[in-house]
């Protein structure tokens, strides 16, 4: 995929970052949410890799639940491996949407995961 980021004024906030941990599936990379300062922010995967799967979704998940039954899509993943965004919404509280999980819903299996660090 290797998008670039998203052009933004001056230099980017960083919000939260973490790295990618395998959960059934070897994943890789760091996953950001940046911000510019008219309160837009988004979530940026930077040298990601991940199993190709069917039905691949980006969640923002409330790690506190220990599953996933509370979470924010952020729709399809863009590509198995490379740099990619997507937008968040701007009522997304990140200390309580807090790790990024990349699920595939056909099988309800979780291919990879990175928690938040906000900073």
């Amino acid at each position: 995929v290797d998008e670039a980021a998203p052009t933004l004024d001056g230099a980017p906030t960083v919000f939260a970052s973490g790295e990618f941990v395998s959960r059934d599936h070897p994943t890789s990379g760091t996953a950001e949410v940046l911000g510019d300062s008219d309160g837009s922010r988004f979530l940026r995967f930077e040298q990601f890799e991940t199993d190709n799967g069917p039905d691949l979704k980006v969640y923002l998940v409330n790690s506190s639940t220990g599953d996933v039954s509370d979470f924010v899509s952020l729709g399809d993943l863009k590509g198995n491996i490379g740099d990619q965004n997507y937008e968040l919404p701007a009522d997304v509280d990140l200390s309580v949407y807090d790790t990024v999980l990349i699920w595939c819903e056909r099988f309800s299996a979780p291919f990879g995961e990175a928690a938040l660090d906000v900073t």
